[in-house]
């Protein structure tokens, strides 16, 4: 019994951490094409608008994720249903 405990514990870490990883490179990516923009100007024309997007989808997912980490580290248990919700949005 403790051990499954343990298990569904370390699975939810594991998960919200690879969330809050994917976050930060969303953003990362979508300040990067930003950034170079106006060095790149008919390069990136196109990729303005995800840029944007994957800015806001970054910012939502580092949100999520240290949330999630919060919820599980501490022991929130609706703190975390909200957020295994909120992960379909994403």
């Amino acid at each position: 019994m403790v051990n499954m405990v343990f298990d569904r514990r370390m699975r939810a870490i594991i998960l919200t951490s690879v969330l809050l990883i994917f976050g930060i490179i969303h953003f990362g990516v979508g300040v990067g094409i930003v950034a170079e923009y106006n060095k790149y100007h008919d390069v990136f024309v196109q990729q303005v608008g995800l840029s944007g997007f994957n800015i806001v989808v970054g910012i939502f997912g580092i949100a999520v994720g240290i949330v999630g980490l919060i919820s599980v580290l501490k022991g929130y248990q609706f703190l975390g249903k909200c957020v295994f919700l909120s992960r379909f949005i994403e």
